[in-house]
């Protein structure tokens, strides 16, 4: 015989003694049974010997309940103290049970740390209250003061005097502002 059938023999004879056990398993629950509960004989009663029997069985079920939730509480707690107990053997001998790890995704880590860092930085004023100053203007412009004084094209009166002017000398006046103001930004860019 080759090791397949050897396997499949072993697990016919295996599913056959299962299926043995089952059937004594069955018989011997039968038998308590018939044991515990007696047969019931219902034949020949009138009504009210038929209403006294219906009472006798309703209060032997409730009886039977009670002990049944009885006997799940003791379990329970039986449960409970040997848990304890093995918890107690175990932290004398010094073995420890090793508790099962949850399976945590690591994007929703990173996630609740960056909304814990946007919390502390929106409680605390915001991100640019908590950088740190140099005292200096990063876009500040290097101004050179020359004598403190704005060149008379500035001023309000020389544009009004520019607009009120008529003909070609209204057209030069523009084209000298715009010359003026393309020096002054070429300036500024040096």
């Amino acid at each position: 015989m080759s090791e397949d059938q050897e396997v499949a023999v072993a697990v016919q004879k295996t599913a056959e003694e299962l299926k043995r056990q089952q059937e004594r398993e069955a018989e011997e629950r039968a038998k308590f049974i018939a044991s515990r509960v007696p047969q019931l004989k219902v034949d020949g009663l009138d009504k009210n010997s038929l209403e006294g029997k219906v009472r006798e069985m309703y209060e032997s079920v409730c009886r039977l309940e009670d002990e049944k939730y009885d006997w799940e509480f003791k379990l329970r707690k039986m449960d409970v103290e040997i848990n304890e107990l093995n918890i107690v053997v175990n932290d004398i001998k010094g073995h420890f049970v090793k508790p099962s790890l949850k399976k945590i995704s690591k994007t929703e880590q990173k996630l609740a740390k960056i909304a814990e860092v946007k919390s502390k930085l929106h409680g605390a004023g915001g991100f640019r209250e908590n950088l740190k100053s140099t005292g200096q203007s990063k876009f500040a412009i290097d101004e050179k003061e020359e004598g403190g004084k704005k060149p008379a094209s500035w001023g309000q009166d020389q544009l009004k005097q520019h607009k009120e002017g008529e003909g070609l000398a209204g057209e030069e006046a523009a084209a000298d502002e715009e010359e003026e103001e393309e020096e002054e930004e070429e300036e500024e860019e040096e």
